[in-house]
């Protein structure tokens, strides 16, 4: 007999267990001892985490389960096995980051290029050429609601004229919200330029793009 447990995508944005509610049943099943055989795709698949994938080597070699991946099976109770298992999966988590690395330098260099840096584009505008282009039915409400508050109207009867008109925000389903208004007035976008801050180096980039205000 076999079981499923299937996490989708939750593997790609989520390191911590606790985060991931199949791969906690799975190492529970594991740890009362009614799995015998593991089957993945990939070791990345249970985790990209050196410490996790630790944990789950641990799990399965005191619950004696055999590991299956599409480059073969491992006994994680022999030592060779055990060895073996462990530089593929440094090996798994080396390329991840090399690829990670590559992606974040990639979009940096975009982004110095006036290239959109990824992600859906703000209310108001669409790509073109990977650059940000002005949506014109948008644009135009994207200037009411500036005129309407700078002439005194709150951000409350602005969301009530977005809704009698049907207009839906880019990013959640149904209508405005006050938070999703007021962080459209936040937005610098609008008056021409924005700024994008990588990650990791903390390199800042100014971006112009097409005005709206």
């Amino acid at each position: 007999t076999y079981q499923v447990w299937n996490e989708g995508a939750a593997s790609s944005h989520h390191e911590d267990i606790a985060a991931r509610p199949k791969l906690s049943e799975l190492l529970n099943e594991i740890r009362a001892e009614n799995v015998k055989h593991l089957w993945v795709f990939d070791q990345s698949r249970l985790s990209r985490n050196d410490f996790v994938a630790s944990t789950i080597r641990y799990e399965c070699n005191k619950a004696g389960v055999t590991l299956y991946t599409k480059d073969g099976h491992y006994d994680l109770s022999n030592p060779t096995d055990a060895f073996t298992r462990q530089i593929l999966d440094a090996t798994s988590q080396l390329e991840n980051a090399l690829r990670a690395e590559r992606s974040r330098i990639g979009k940096l260099q975009r982004v110095k290029q006036g290239q959109w840096h990824g992600g859906p584009p703000p209310f108001g505008y669409e790509l073109k050429n990977r650059k940000l282009s002005i949506k014109k039915e948008e644009a135009e409400w994207v200037f009411k609601i500036f005129d309407g508050y700078a002439s005194g109207i709150s951000t409350t009867s602005v969301k009530g004229i977005l809704d009698q008109n049907g207009v839906r925000p880019r990013r959640r389903k149904g209508t405005w919200s006050i938070g999703s208004l007021q962080a459209l007035m936040k937005n610098t976008h609008y008056r021409g330029t924005y700024r994008y801050r990588d990650s990791k180096s903390g390199e800042t980039v100014d971006v112009e793009c097409p005005r709206i205000l």
